[in-house]
């Protein structure tokens, strides 16, 4: 396993992603919703893997729900960098996360892959991230 470290700019929220990827090989996506776009996020994850979130002050991590209202996209509020999207499914938390943030970020060599998710369902949108999301753990809160 592979741990790829990263932060939002000011460090208020960090991740640490295991992966059987590595930097040549890991799979990157550029997800077409409005939210991704405007923030120009190109994603990763690994159903093998586990990602570990954490918040030096929760009180500066905002959580924006958006279309079906189902996912918190974490934003640090003092840097305004969105750093991964989490939903938690039968108790389990799963996450997506934005490569952008990696530490080693200009070493990936995989082209982002353009993905629509627009109209799947709330129920073909669960399945789709329990099966390809990473399990994730929050180190402390993130209020």
């Amino acid at each position: 396993m592979m741990t790829f470290t990263g932060s939002c700019y000011c460090g208020n929220l960090q991740i640490s992603f295991e992966t059987g990827f590595n930097h040549t090989n890991l799979p990157v996506r550029v997800c077409q919703c409005s939210f991704c776009r405007a923030h120009g996020n190109i994603t990763a994850t690994d159903p093998k893997g586990r990602v570990n979130i954490r918040a030096i002050d929760p009180a500066h991590v905002r959580h924006y729900r958006f279309g079906l209202g189902i996912t918190d996209f974490l934003i640090c509020a003092n840097c305004g960098v969105f750093v991964a999207a989490v939903m938690e499914i039968d108790g389990m938390h799963y996450a997506s996360i934005n490569a952008n943030v990696l530490d080693d970020r200009p070493r990936l060599q995989q082209l982002p892959v353009p993905v629509d998710y627009s109209n799947e369902s709330v129920d073909q949108r669960r399945a789709r991230r329990i099966k390809h999301w990473t399990p994730a753990v929050f180190t402390g809160t993130l209020s």
